[in-house]
């Protein structure tokens, strides 16, 4: 992992990186404005989507500057109460674990990754870690807010994941990732 986590540095300098990884950033941005609101608290959005590619094409790095950007963006241009950097940090460790779980995956190997990536980031991620935020933000009990976050999450994770390896099959099949290599 070390060793990818090395090529993902290294890959930053390269233009085409650069370049894709903006447009990722964009994409995370416009998919950011598209919310599904269930509650004040929860709320459907695909944001994760272009964070999951940077993460399979380029690696950790540039997937975390991609989900720190986006959502920084995202809150910038369409805002809904203050600025709280503890979801920021829940981006950040969505990019490290999309990075770590899917960079240089192939086929049968990117089902099983994409999988497990999405359910860490699902079970500890979503539910846990943004139910400690948002019981901090709001002064309610975690246990409170986990609940509702817990249904939400769960009936989501099988309809995200097959969105994933959907979106990874078209992407292979259009030759995206050999112009990365």
């Amino acid at each position: 992992m070390f060793k990818n986590f090395l090529d993902s540095l290294r890959s930053i300098k390269d233009l085409r990186v650069l370049c894709a990884s903006a447009l990722l950033v964009a994409i995370y941005v416009a998919l950011y404005s598209v919310k599904m609101p269930l509650s004040p608290d929860l709320r459907i959005t695909f944001t994760f989507i272009p964070i999951a590619v940077a993460g399979w094409l380029f690696g950790i790095c540039p997937a975390i500057i991609v989900a720190v950007l986006g959502d920084i963006l995202g809150c910038l241009w369409f805002p809904q109460g203050a600025y709280f950097p503890g979801f920021t940090l829940t981006s950040l460790l969505t990019g490290f674990v999309f990075g770590a779980f899917l960079y240089k995956k192939e086929a049968r190997a990117m089902i099983i990754s994409s999988i497990v990536s999405k359910t860490i980031i699902t079970v500890f991620l979503n539910i846990i870690l943004n139910a400690v935020w948002i019981s901090y933000l709001q002064g309610k009990a975690v246990y409170i807010v986990m609940i509702g976050r817990i249904v939400k999450n769960l009936l989501l994770l099988p309809v995200e994941i097959i969105l994933m390896i959907v979106l990874f099959e078209a992407l292979s099949v259009a030759k995206i990732p050999k112009m990365y290599k």
